[in-house]
């Protein structure tokens, strides 16, 4: 019994010291030392939260732009957007609300360290 209680102790101390150095931002999620900044996939649902766009996003790392087209008929105005980023990144706004897309959006992607950030402007046109 004593020795659980040394094991026990001794794993709380080095979890303890372990976590001294992790560092968490304004809401709460842990800053890290990756720098990489971009984001992999985009996704638009309509009212029935299924996707509305009639292939894959085009998504331009480069130039920050992610471009897509939606089915004839869908309604801009409501639609709720979907997005990955890299690993540890954040994206500013946060994504999953109803919103209005019709005209171009902006978000940004932030580093896991928090020290790089890439606007995206992101245009959505419907389907002719």
């Amino acid at each position: 019994m004593k020795k659980i209680i040394i094991i026990t102790l001794f794993v709380t101390i080095l979890g303890a010291i372990s976590c001294e150095n992790n560092t968490l931002d304004d809401s709460g999620l842990l800053i890290t030392q990756r720098s990489e900044c971009y984001m992999s996939f985009f996704d638009l649902l309509g009212t029935e939260n299924v996707s509305v766009l009639t292939g894959k996003a085009l998504i331009d790392t480069v130039a920050q732009t992610v471009t897509g087209v939606a089915k004839f008929g869908t309604n801009l105005k409501h639609v709720k957007p979907y997005c990955s980023v890299v690993t540890d990144a954040i994206l500013e706004p946060a994504m999953g609300q109803w919103i209005d897309f019709s005209e171009p959006r902006q978000y940004t992607v932030v580093s896991g360290n928090r020290k790089i950030r890439k606007t995206y402007t992101i245009t959505i046109t419907i389907q002719n």
